[in-house]
């Protein structure tokens, strides 16, 4: 049975949760040590784990500090900005189970900031919401947390109104035609 491949993506992420201690006197190499420490690692090829952290070191994303017998290898600030990238390039709604609600996004993003607001349309798109205007944008489904995260890494969440509402008075078929609900109607 051949090595798993590991992703850059999947090192910086356990680095960013565990943060990691190895002990250096028992043993020698620091992808022998990761691998052993790591669980998740066991089965990857320890070479190319090595590439990867020898990489992120050099790009700043992690530092290593040995301090007496012990190699601490801990994420950057810019290696949380380069995770915050990846969860925002591949946001998803969490929660795909409705609860009877709807929810509105309201938003008025000020000219100097259009890019931000294209980008954030786009993501909300994305996300599997329905525009019913330009800045009107509704969703079946609960979707806070993805949208104040949009918000947060956009810079835009003074201008973000995030309404939970029991029905829409007009139009609500159409939308509803949108969604697949299942048994949870």
């Amino acid at each position: 049975m051949g090595k798993e491949k590991i992703r850059t993506r999947e090192v910086l992420q356990l680095i960013g949760v565990l943060g990691i201690i190895v002990a250096t006197a028992a043993i020698p190499s620091l992808p022998m040590a990761l691998g052993a420490v790591v669980k998740v690692w066991k089965n990857v090829n320890r070479k190319d784990l090595g590439k990867i952290i020898k990489r992120l070191e050099k790009q700043e994303m992690i530092s290593i500090r040995e301090n007496g017998e012990q190699i601490t290898i801990e994420i950057t600030d810019r290696g949380k900005r380069r995770l915050l990238e990846y969860d925002f390039e591949n946001i998803q709604l969490k929660s795909q189970k409705r609860d009877g609600k709807w929810r509105l996004v309201i938003f008025d993003i000020p000219e100097d900031k259009k890019s931000a607001r294209e980008i954030f349309r786009k993501k909300l798109l994305q996300l599997g919401l329905i525009r019913l205007q330009d800045s009107v944008f509704v969703s079946a489904f609960p979707c806070k947390k993805e949208v104040d995260f949009l918000c947060h890494y956009l810079g835009i969440s003074d201008f973000i109104t995030l309404l939970s509402i029991d029905r829409i008075e007009r139009g609500e078929e159409l939308i509803f035609k949108r969604f697949t609900f299942g048994d949870n109607q």
